[in-house]
């Protein structure tokens, strides 16, 4: 277990150079490991940004730094050095399209961007103004350690100190800012790290570390706990049990959508001995998924649930658990648990007015503790609306909460939001409808975007438009549209029909009525879908709205 955790960066950079050759990072690429660093290697690395940061750069504490890469075996060093000087982090995600880029580097008012050479080439014009830094200048090696601290350093404990800014979008359609101080990031690895027991582990993430998930759990609790992480370009079936194989890796992550994958890829127990069990969260686990994949691997799977306002994680299944009461959290509701509240947290179910529901009736799960964000970035409207006067976060996902073994365990069973999961990446519908609408404006008013049931990705991406016929000239303009969405975003199955879009008396659209129309598709791949509604023996389903 971690005892006097630290609670801010310069004091983790000190327990870090205690470690020496112990190592703390290894990269690959397939089956290839590209670089191996140790503690005093990672260090040494980081001081050495530091001052190219703080006397070549000038970047100074509360400083905006934007970060465009996938993984690279120089982003954890980016990081640390970013936060050890008192400045901020701003991960942007490769796959989304060019003036997302830009709206969250105006909006955060970043004062540079660290991106490789590809990518740099793709930033709007409008970034100009903003130091552009490659990341493949940034030098990684065993150099030795810079002690000496520059008196313009800020002084004092940075936990309280802005951290990183983690942009996810909401249903205005416009990403938020969650910003986050560094205690949050610390306290909530280690809430985690103790779940898990972890002392000098071996852990493997394959996502990337833009997303809250690799950054939190991966990233943060390797480090301050000692760990190796083993981390990756991408994930690549058929050779993830090798790389886990090679270094003896005890506990990896993944999102649900990646566990079909490793079946296909033939993933047993057996091949993996080293590996304890995976962490699977950030989008549903069904309870089908999760018993085929732990009774064709015999490789257990603990559920954790949380959010990008709540650092990471706020609930997780206990790894110690007897495999029967592991089996009975899995399997003996509609959707396996999430488990009880971390340490340091707080989780209750509540109804409109903010009133505790009893067991197993479904409400709203809040929360609260140590790892609650600071607020949206500049946006104290957005942050009242989800902070209560209590400190509770108000989380939009649909639960409810039963006793077991003398605690509180709780389970998700819906989203009061309207926000899409695909493959665990957020995409807000009115931002795609607003896009496809103002590059065809005949249809504002009638076209509605919504993330229906899919077994691959969890979720996918789905449109309807209110017209009576879908004539060529129209149908052309909105397959070049769809086209110019980045593939991730992009509707997949479009229906069209005089059918009206259900609303509530107020007017507002009533996305979760629609999903049966697309309960065709949920295995769907493959080219765009134009369909006639009317063509389909389908109502609105009649569920909660």
């Amino acid at each position: 277990m971690i005892t006097d955790a630290p609670h801010d960066f310069p004091s983790l950079l000190d327990a870090m150079a205690a470690r020496g050759v112990r190592r703390a990072l290894s990269f690959y690429r397939g089956k290839q490991r590209v670089a191996t660093l140790t503690y005093e290697g990672l260090v040494a690395s980081v001081d050495a940004l530091v001052a190219e940061l703080r006397d070549k750069q000038g970047i100074r504490a509360g400083d905006r730094i934007a970060i465009l890469a996938a993984n690279r075996l120089e982003i954890p060093v980016l990081v640390l050095g970013i936060l050890s000087l008192g400045a901020v982090v701003v991960p942007l995600n490769p796959g989304s399209a060019p003036e997302d880029w830009a709206y969250i580097l105006e909006h955060c008012n970043a004062r540079g961007v660290y991106a490789t050479r590809d990518l740099a080439a793709r930033l709007p014009e409008g970034s100009s103004g903003r130091s552009v830094l490659f990341i493949e200048d940034v030098l990684v090696g065993e150099s030795r350690r810079i002690a000496a601290r520059h008196p313009d350093e800020p002084s004092g404990s940075l936990a309280t100190t802005l951290a990183v800014v983690l942009y996810t979008s909401g249903t205005t359609g416009r990403p938020k800012g969650v910003a986050l101080c560094q205690s949050n990031l610390l306290s909530n690895a280690a809430s985690m790290a103790e779940n898990f027991g972890l002392v000098e582990t071996t852990q493997l993430t394959v996502l990337p570390l833009y997303h809250a998930h690799a950054f939190g759990f991966g990233l943060m609790t390797a480090l301050a706990t000692g760990g190796h992480l083993v981390f990756s370009e991408r994930l690549e079936p058929f050779t993830w049990a090798h790389v886990v194989r090679a270094e003896s890796v005890a506990i990896t992550s993944v999102v649900p959508t990646l566990l079909a994958m490793l079946l296909a890829a033939g993933v047993t127990a057996d091949k993996v001995p080293t590996l304890r069990h995976i962490l699977v969260s950030s989008a549903p686990l069904s309870v089908e998924a999760a018993r085929a994949f732990e009774e064709r691997t015999s490789i257990p799977l603990i559920q954790g649930w949380g959010l990008s306002e709540y650092t990471n994680f706020a609930c997780c299944v206990s790894p110690r658990l007897s495999r029967a009461d592991h089996i009975e959290l899995r399997s003996a509701w509609e959707v396996p648990s999430i488990g009880p509240a971390l340490p340091g947290t707080e989780v209750r179910v509540v109804d409109e007015h903010g009133n505790d529901l009893a067991e197993r009736v479904k409400g709203e799960l809040v929360v609260r503790g140590h790892s609650r964000m600071v607020g949206y970035l500049d946006d104290p409207e957005n942050t009242a609306r989800a902070v209560d006067p209590g400190g509770w976060l108000h989380t939009g996902d649909e639960g409810f909460h039963v006793a077991h073994g003398g605690r509180q365990i709780f389970f998700v069973s819906g989203r009061l939001k309207e926000i899409i999961i695909r493959d665990a990446e957020k995409y807000a519908p009115l931002a795609i409808e607003r896009r496809l609408t103002e590059a065809v404006p005949e249809l504002t008013g009638k076209l509605v975007v919504l993330g229906f049931p899919h077994r691959d990705h969890g979720e996918e991406v789905g449109a309807y438009v209110e017209v009576a016929a879908m004539d060529v000239q129209l149908q052309t303009a909105l397959t070049v549209a769809l086209e110019a969405l980045p593939l991730a975003e992009r509707p997949k199955v479009v229906l069209f029909g005089a059918r009206p879009v259900p609303r509530t008396h107020t007017g507002k659209i009533q996305r979760r009525r629609m999903l049966a129309w697309f309960s065709t598709w949920s295995d769907h791949r493959g080219a765009i879908i134009v369909r006639e509604l009317a063509a389909l023996d389908a109502e609105p389903d009649e569920g909660p709205t």
